[in-house]
């Protein structure tokens, strides 16, 4: 009796810790770089009290008695070099006190070196219209080289983002198609060792989705740079984009996140490295530090104040957060789940117990009977009467360990596909494909253990060139499972199919065509099959 139980309490045990696994939290297989960004993003208010601190020191230049027009220019400039990516509002103001002073001064040059920076600015943070109004009234026919360089290189910037802002809509970009007609002129009249022509060049190859040339020339752009540059942020950045579309994930992950601690120590607002990380983070069991990312760059975004950004990272945010509170939920549903199993496990041990301390106390009410029999032979016939009901009884208990043990495995198998169609949602596909395969080779192999003979049992009820020949290597084919099934008592067509992946009409006609192979009563088929290993 005590070995034919020990089984049940085994299964709830393995079930329990199977969910407890699911229910704590999880270790990211790169974490060290994650702490290590988020050291840095404990940082973050040192580092923006730094740039606010230099900038201080370069305004307070501004207060000079014999400062000249031209000087107060360049130390707009300056500004403008540290405001940019820093503070929207704060780069063009700059850079309109830049206009301001080259027309007081009549310097067409600098007029359009600053002009030139702000409808740069103005297409980064996605004020299209008045980047293009700016466009339309500056006179191209009067730069020198350096501005018609930063003509093209603003043009060709200026197209792609725009195209690519109102790609899902029917807004239609005028001269979309000239993009790469101005990266054509900058590659022509740019040296090919140049910042600009090596960064157009990757762009190039992006765009044509060329992905391994793009990574190698990529790099070797990444390897002459200083990781506290923001070039180093923005190529490093293009970097992981590339090794997401070259399915090099965890390398991707890796250059997002020194982009975003370039970001970070650099006080650079204007960043797109932190959203993408928390974003892909998200699925793989990261919701509070996806969370705790987004929030950030959302703050980034509306300190920098450029309407684009803000748009891009807030789209984000009811994804994100309805992801953070559904992982939340399903973690307080297993945490609820667990602790019903313990509770459900105790209760059985706790049974087994009393029905120990029952066997010992049977054991000697036997023994007093046993030493009575020996005085009175009539005594004796009586004792065996009451061993034959003792022995039915343990009979019947027999048979109910049997049926619950074939009700915990029905039960631990609908658990498994459960959690199979949970995990079909988070993993490719071969990933499903070989999970799928476990789950048939553990279910074989479970009800096997309880039924060693089953496939014998099952061909004797069939005519003999009907027989189901397993394959090398197969513990049970798909016809065999479906009877295995019935035999655990799921009769319904619509269960099968569910569990084993099929549907209902292949099972309907699995059961109708091995029913009629059957060597007698066909009727009453699947019940001989329930009656299989019922007199072990």
């Amino acid at each position: 009796m005590k070995l034919n139980l020990l089984p049940l309490p085994i299964v709830c045990l393995t079930m329990a810790g199977m969910m407890s696994s699911c229910g704590h939290p999880h270790t990211h297989h790169l974490a060290a770089e994650l702490d290590a960004l988020d050291q840095e993003i404990e940082s973050m208010d040192d580092y923006v009290e730094n740039k606010e601190d230099k900038i201080r020191m370069i305004q307070s230049l501004l207060d000079s008695e014999d400062i000249t027009l031209q000087q107060q220019y360049h130390i707009y400039g300056q500004l403008y070099n540290e405001y940019d990516a820093f503070q929207f509002d704060k780069a063009k103001e700059m850079l309109e006190h830049q206009e301001r002073i080259a027309v007081e001064l009549g310097d067409e040059s600098l007029y359009f070196t600053a002009s030139l920076n702000k409808v740069d600015l103005l297409s980064s943070a996605g004020l299209f219209l008045e980047a293009s109004q700016l466009f339309s009234q500056l006179d191209t026919s009067r730069f020198d080289y350096k501005h018609k360089i930063s003509w093209y290189n603003a043009r060709q910037k200026f197209l792609h983002d725009y195209e690519e802002y109102v790609q899902a809509s029917s807004v239609i970009v005028p001269d979309a198609a000239k993009v790469r007609v101005y990266q054509d002129l900058i590659l022509k009249s740019t040296p090919d060792d140049s910042s600009l022509n090596r960064h157009i060049r990757v762009m190039r190859l992006i765009d044509d989705r060329k992905f391994d040339e793009a990574y190698e020339e990529n790099l070797r752009i990444i390897a002459e740079l200083s990781k506290e540059t923001r070039d180093f942020a923005v190529q490093a950045y293009w970097q992981g984009f590339i090794c997401e579309n070259l399915e090099k994930y965890d390398e991707m992950l890796l250059w997002w996140i020194e982009s975003a601690k370039c970001d970070i120590r650099g006080a650079i607002k204007d960043n797109a490295a932190l959203c993408s990380i928390a974003i892909k983070i998200m699925p793989q069991g990261e919701t509070d530090r996806a969370f705790k990312y987004i929030r950030l760059s959302l703050d980034d975004a509306v300190y920098y104040n450029a309407k684009l950004r803000k748009v891009q990272i807030a789209s984000t945010m009811p994804w994100i957060e309805q992801a953070y509170w559904a992982g939340k939920e399903r973690q307080n549903k297993e945490r609820n789940l667990y602790l019903l199993l313990i509770t459900v496990v105790a209760v059985m041990l706790l049974g087994l117990l009393v029905f120990a301390l029952n066997l010992v106390r049977k054991g000697r009410q036997t023994k007093k009977i046993i030493e009575s029999q020996n005085q009175n032979l009539a005594q004796s016939y009586k004792s065996i009467a009451d061993t034959e009901d003792v022995l039915r009884k343990t009979n019947l208990d027999l048979i109910e360990a049997n049926a619950a043990k074939e009700e915990y495995l029905g039960l631990f198998l609908s658990m498994c596909s459960g959690y199979l169609d949970k995990l079909k949602k988070t993993i490719s596909r071969d990933q499903y494909e070989t999970e799928l395969r476990n789950f048939y080779k553990t279910f074989d192999t479970s009800f096997l253990s309880l039924y060693p003979t089953f496939v014998e049992d099952f061909n004797r009820l069939l005519k003999e060139d009907a027989r189901v020949s397993l394959k090398d290597g197969e513990l049970l084919n798909t016809e065999l499972r479906i009877f295995a099934l019935i035999k655990l008592g799921i009769t319904q067509s619509s269960h099968i199919a569910s569990l084993l992946r099929y549907s209902v009409n292949t099972i309907y006609n699995y059961r109708a065509q091995v029913k009629n192979a059957a060597i007698s009563d066909r009727e009453n088929f699947e019940e001989n099959v329930r009656k299989i290993g019922s007199n072990r």
